[in-house]
């Protein structure tokens, strides 16, 4: 019985310092019916070179030179546009796959019938050492971030539906995908540790919390990613909605009387996108928003008005209440000055 062929797409801009790691996590998989599609991004330094020697070793390794530099979104339409295979997954120039990683996340999807799979993460320092263990939220939360994470496999066809990468959200173009992937793919979240994630200096996360300019840009971005995802489920008030998802991103600060007049919206959200396969567990949704709220609720606390503020949280949402909210909004109305 012949193995499914899996293209992984990795773009590269001057990633020689870990790329040869990063390469061979890739070519020691276990499931080795792999095609590795490095895409060039006018690296600079000797990226290229790296990939080059491995190349000739390796004839699974396939190189693309983008003629100027596109940044991540469009390099990762160009590798998955001459991809091969029916299952398709994209990693860094940095990260280390786990030797069976794909082998894990093949298996998964296919057992379970889904289309995108998704596992949990190590991080790693800029010397291999593992920091600490990412195990991801529930699948929910991605409406208030991106917890799919970095390692994960998805059928070609998902990308196609989502006609690609939006090259015009560059720096959360991963975050946008599985949120408009979210709405006509099935997703699964695998609770096993598959990929180490490297956190160093020059990693493009770390430059959107040192860069003025990125930071600004992601913002921006973030605000466009979730004004096009409210509005894909209700066309009336979703900038509410999207400005809510927004500032709970940024912690930017939330007046909790415009979460009180704008209640009804939210509730509205949920129901609808409750009649979607991935977010079909209402009672979930309902908790997800009441945490969102009491953050909010904590955020506000040296205001006056928190025990009506507490009384609007336990009227609201009585009915997946739990006892660590209950001793917040305790904490918070009466203990804490």
């Amino acid at each position: 019985m012949s193995t499914p062929l899996v293209s992984i797409i990795m773009p590269v801009y001057n990633g020689e310092k870990f790329l040869e790691e990063a390469i061979d996590s890739c070519l020691n998989q276990t499931h080795t019916n792999i095609e590795l599609i490095i895409v060039n991004d006018c690296s600079t330094d000797r990226s290229l070179e790296i990939a080059t020697k491995l190349q000739k070793k390796d004839n699974r390794i396939v190189i693309i030179n983008n003629n100027k530099n596109l940044k991540l979104p469009a390099s990762l339409n160009v590798g998955h546009k001459a991809g091969k295979g029916e299952y398709v997954t994209w990693t860094s120039d940095d990260n280390i796959y786990n030797l069976n990683a794909i082998e894990r996340l093949l298996t998964t999807l296919k057992i379970n019938k889904v289309d995108l799979v998704y596992s949990d993460i190590s991080k790693i320092d800029a010397n291999g050492k593992e920091l600490k263990e990412v195990s991801f939220l529930s699948f929910e939360n991605i409406l208030f971030g991106n917890f799919i994470g970095s390692c994960f496999l998805y059928k070609m066809e998902v990308f196609n539906k989502n006609d690609g990468y939006n090259e015009s959200l560059f720096l959360v173009e991963d975050y946008d995908f599985w949120l408009r992937a979210s709405l006509h793919s099935k997703f699964f979240q695998l609770k096993e540790n598959l990929y180490n994630y490297r956190l160093h200096r020059d990693s493009l996360t770390h430059s959107i919390s040192s860069n003025n300019n990125k930071n600004k840009l992601f913002i921006k971005n973030v605000e466009l990613m979730y004004s096009s995802f409210a509005k894909s489920i209700m066309l009336n008030n979703h900038e509410v909605i999207a400005r809510f998802q927004t500032n709970i991103l940024i912690h930017k600060e939330i007046q909790f009387d415009w979460i009180k007049r704008n209640k009804n919206m939210f509730f509205e959200f949920l129901t609808t996108l409750s009649k979607l396969k991935n977010y079909s567990n209402k009672s979930a949704l309902k908790k997800l928003l009441m945490n969102k709220i009491t953050y909010v609720f904590v955020l506000n606390y040296k205001e006056k008005q928190n025990i009506s503020r507490a009384a609007f949280i336990i009227l609201n949402f009585y009915s997946v209440l739990d006892t660590k909210t209950i001793k917040t909004l305790i904490k918070y109305s009466f203990f804490k000055k």
